[in-house]
């Protein structure tokens, strides 16, 4: 069952901050720079993790959509856009 947490984890010279996403089962550590932190205190660590978490669950979504290619274009310039706002536009073939 997944679920968000968070933990500290002993560490030689101090704590590891670790998380857990919903949509993934693993632990996830709290890292600058790609390299994960090591923090004086448990408390420290864990609370690092949580804002860890905070800001990956309140964080802006953000997707790529339909990414423009020149491939694409050049095909919606001959043959026309299959979609406009939205909305699907009949194909008519002759």
């Amino acid at each position: 069952m997944n679920e968000v947490n968070a933990r500290s984890v002993p560490v030689y010279g101090g704590y590891h901050g670790e998380f857990r996403k919903v949509h993934k089962a693993g632990w996830e550590k709290v890292c600058e720079g790609g390299t994960p932190r090591v923090y004086d205190t448990e408390d420290q660590a864990e609370v690092a993790a949580w804002r860890a978490l905070k800001a990956h669950l309140c964080g802006d979504i953000v997707g790529t959509g339909m990414e423009r290619t020149s491939a694409r274009s050049k095909a919606e310039s001959l043959f026309g856009a299959i979609f406009r706002k939205g909305r699907k536009i009949p194909v008519v073939r002759r």
